[in-house]
């Protein structure tokens, strides 16, 4: 990398993450609350999903067990919503994150 290149690279501030809106920050505010209030409400759903799956018994166990799985990943992948709190907050916010601080984080 030239010289100038590594040099402009350290002098950049690091901006952070944000997408245009036409939103005021207590807009912002009240979205990302109810976006947060989501997260939790979606993360404590697919604990539980993921409670009946490994605890499931009976005659069909293996097709509730398939489902419920499938189930479950379809449920933690709609926790992506973390990314969109992430950029109206710019706090960085996960289902990981979420469960470290409480669900309702």
């Amino acid at each position: 990398m030239p010289k100038e290149a590594a040099t402009q690279a350290k002098e950049k501030p690091q901006a952070v993450w944000e997408i245009p809106t036409d939103l005021n920050r207590l807009g912002v505010a009240e979205i990302t609350a109810a976006l947060r209030q989501l997260l939790a409400d979606t993360f404590a759903l697919y604990l539980k999903t993921k409670n009946f799956h490994w605890h499931m018994t009976g005659q069909h166990f293996r097709d509730y067990h398939l489902l419920l799985d499938e189930h479950s990943e379809q449920i933690f992948d709609m926790t992506m919503i973390s990314l969109s709190v992430r950029a109206k907050s710019g706090e960085p916010r996960c289902a990981r994150s979420a469960m470290s601080h409480g669900i309702n984080a």
